[in-house]
């Protein structure tokens, strides 16, 4: 019977450490790096408390950088949906999180603080810290609802509840053992349609969309940005109420340390799902084969200049992305040239006009390209000339790498001179009118 007695001990610490677990912190408590006291939300759907990685010191990994994070409870491997102090690891110290005499959360050691939320100070009496089963980490008092709230503060990753905002950027980490802020970010574009998003490279444009698009995951994924279902209005009192209403759905939404922005679900199977990802190829990358270039994810190679073009290098004598005019002339129009023609490419994905109007017919949108001295290629659709849309759309800029073979793509005609092309091109389909 004794041997029973100290053979449970072990389980019972366990029950004792789960059962004990709270989704609320208040001032003069505090999480430890002792996994025994983290926070766990009501319904056991998350957890904050602090976790470790190595530091990558030639073959030396036993040194531990220490973060404060959330992550999904009970599912393997652990999966960090954000982090405090992510610029700022903790290292060969012992760090608390708590709530400071100030009223503000920070994660500090004895000697200095790695991370605060900087709200104004207030009586930190009055505040109490609350894990939500939405995965939010919320600030609150009854005076005044919710103060601050992780979900406005995201790292790498969005979670059903959050609102995808113009205020709203998800970061990468710069590598799977490094939570710092990576060279890539993704928000929804300041420009374009209203479900326009965007991938940078640093300050670079690395992966848009505009909005338009048949894929039905990736409508889906824009509800799930766009619809939040949090609300930072509500008082302590009403908090358990709304997080019971949320609906649980293990999924979120990544912006990866390799530039990926990725979905994914926790399925039946128990794992983890990549039911999307973009850029989805090489072409699907922002300006991936440079200026006035095409890009065909069939072709082994898959860059190629535009009709009338030739590559850069040819003419700078390095190797520079893109495609330069044949022609010398810096203002192509009718007026200067008179050999000017439009080639019609079909199936065909480019970044948004520069300019937009109603024209009746494809030849007016034609005429008005001709006569801009800036005119590169236009692109005509009647479904829109019911006065409710553009139908003419000009790009006056230098083109950024056109996609070809895109199912969802649109015909798009590019403005040359025609002695810019051989006569064999001529005669390709290609070729729709010849203006003499």
């Amino acid at each position: 019977m004794r041997n029973v007695v100290l053979f449970s001990l072990p389980f019972l610490l366990i029950c004792f450490q789960l059962c004990s677990a709270t989704d609320t912190l208040k001032f003069g408590n505090n999480i430890s790096q002792d996994n025994s006291n983290n926070l766990v939300s009501l319904e056991r759907i998350f957890r904050l408390g602090f976790f470790s990685l190595p530091i990558e010191s030639g073959s030396n990994t036993k040194n531990l950088k220490k973060y404060l994070g959330i992550w999904y409870h009970g599912l393997e491997p652990q999966t960090v949906v954000w982090v405090a102090n992510r610029n700022k690891p903790i290292v060969g110290s012992d760090g608390v999180f708590q709530i400071a005499h100030d009223g503000n959360l920070v994660v500090a050691d004895a000697s200095q603080s790695y991370w605060s939320t900087k709200l104004e100070a207030s009586s930190s009496r009055k505040r109490v810290v609350r894990l939500l089963d939405s995965g939010n980490l919320v600030i609150m008092d009854d005076d005044h609802g919710y103060l601050w709230q992780s979900f406005q503060h995201p790292t790498d990753t969005f979670l059903p509840g959050m609102k995808m905002d113009i205020n709203l950027t998800l970061r990468s980490w710069k590598n799977e053992n490094d939570p710092g802020i990576g060279s890539f970010a993704f928000q929804k574009a300041q420009t374009g349609g209203p479900r326009s998003y965007r991938v940078n490279n640093q300050s670079q444009l690395y992966w848009a969309f505009d909005g338009h698009n048949s894929d039905k995951m990736f409508n889906h994924i824009l509800d799930l940005l766009e619809n939040s279902t949090s609300d930072s209005s509500h008082k302590y009192r009403n908090v358990t109420i709304k997080q019971r209403s949320l609906n649980y759905d293990k999924s979120r939404i990544l912006m990866n340390s390799t530039g990926d922005i990725q979905f994914w679900r926790w399925e039946d199977n128990l794992q983890w799902e990549n039911l999307w990802s973009r850029p989805s190829d090489k072409c699907d990358i922002h300006n991936h084969c440079g200026t006035f270039s095409s890009c065909n994810k069939n072709n082994w190679n898959p860059c190629k200049c535009l009709p009338g073009f030739d590559p850069r290098r040819l003419y700078l004598g390095e190797h520079f992305p893109g495609c330069v005019r044949k022609s010398s002339k810096q203002c192509i129009t009718t007026t200067t040239n008179d050999n000017m023609i439009f080639i019609n490419l079909t199936k065909i994905k480019v970044e948004n006009p520069d300019q937009g109007f109603l024209s009746e017919t494809e030849a007016d949108c034609q005429s008005l390209c001709l006569n801009m001295c800036s005119c590169n290629a236009y692109s005509y659709n009647a479904t829109y000339s019911d006065r409710s849309y553009f139908s003419c759309w000009i790009w006056t800029r230098q083109l950024p790498t056109v996609q070809e073979e895109q199912d969802d793509g649109r015909d798009f005609s590019i403005l040359v001179n025609s002695s810019d092309i051989g006569n064999l091109y001529l005669l390709n389909l290609y070729l729709i009118r010849i203006y003499i």
